[in-house]
């Protein structure tokens, strides 16, 4: 992989990177510490995602939080595949949904009750505690997705936590994933959304400089990352006259900070007509009856909007080609 001259001792250039404008992930690595993170920015591309749906701004604001964990948890993919993030609830907002593809493609979706939901976020207890108070109690599941030929690897914890990044925090704690800590923001900013995330991890049984470590220095060096990190600040993660190297710079420079080639960030979605005549094909014919309107059904795409629209004879065709995945 081809690095970016940004290291320790010397600061990067103050006009923007190579991803400075862009929508992308920037991985790096912190050798002394036996650390490796990213740091995920997005602008037009969870901006889209919003404002096609025209959510309310505390829905907004939490699936805007859930595409940064996407980002950041799914931009270390090291394979074709996709990670999927999803919150359900008894909360006002009863689902989250958040697909990243490992060619930077991302979509997401948010099922809510609009009545409850405005109702909860004129809380004040809302702002600082979202979780609890719009989505409820309910599970965070993160879904790794390595293709038609490996099993699919969901891990899920409950909901524990006022915050997104605080349920995250849960999950890596209470599953068998490497040690890591995270910090994610989302703002408006000139009439648009932005959202950011900034994540380390350990590097498997490393320590300082990349050797093998005691448990207690490697833990010495996990509780330094971790504490730079925490210095990264809401605003420093969305604005987008901040280049992403200035921030990593900003925050890593005392320990050294190795970049690598940015991964650009966009929307995508993996809707078709075959996936979606695929769904319709698995209801009863009860239920496709009931769905019959003017002689057709139509099908739209909870994630981008599309509408597709089937005959009985399309649904009552020979379905042998039908995607196994119509998601």
């Amino acid at each position: 992989m081809s690095m970016d001259s940004t290291r320790a001792g010397g600061a990067p250039e103050a006009a923007p990177g190579p991803n400075g404008g862009r929508d992308a992930i920037r991985p790096f690595q912190i050798e002394r510490l036996g650390l490796s993170g990213r740091l995920a920015r997005m602008g037009g591309t969870v901006d889209r995602v919003l404002s096609q749906h025209d959510y309310p701004e505390a829905v907004s604001r939490l699936l805007a939080e859930l595409m940064a964990l996407a980002a950041v948890l799914g931009g270390g993919l090291k394979f074709d595949g996709r990670l999927t993030a999803e919150t359900r609830g008894d909360g006002p907002i009863r689902l989250l949904a958040v697909d990243y593809a490992s060619d930077g493609r991302m979509r997401g979706y948010a099922g809510f009750d609009a009545g409850r939901a405005a109702a909860a976020a004129a809380d004040p207890a809302s702002a600082e505690s979202p979780v609890p108070r719009l989505i409820g109690s309910g599970l965070l599941a993160l879904t790794v997705d390595r293709g038609a030929d490996a099993e699919l690897y969901q891990g899920v914890v409950q909901l524990d936590g006022a915050t997104l990044a605080d349920c995250a925090h849960a999950y890596f704690r209470q599953s068998d994933q490497i040690d890591t800590a995270l910090k994610l923001a989302v703002a408006r900013r000139g009439g648009g959304w932005r959202a950011g995330a900034i994540a380390v991890q350990r590097l498997a049984e490393l320590g300082p400089g990349g050797e093998p470590a005691t448990s207690a220095d490697r833990e010495d060096a996990w509780r330094a990352g971790t504490a730079l990190l925490g210095a990264a600040t809401g605003d420093e993660l969305t604005d987008p006259d901040l280049p992403p190297d200035a921030l990593l710079y900003r925050l890593f420079h005392t320990e050294g900070a190795r970049v690598f080639e940015p991964r650009e960030i966009g929307f995508g979605c993996r809707c078709s007509d075959a996936r979606a005549l695929a769904v319709v094909r698995r209801l009863s014919a009860a239920e496709i009856e009931d769905l019959v309107v003017d002689g057709a059904i139509e099908a739209i795409c909870q994630f981008c909007g599309r509408r597709q629209t089937f005959t009985p004879e399309d649904i009552g065709a020979s379905s042998e080609d039908d995607p196994v995945d119509a998601a």
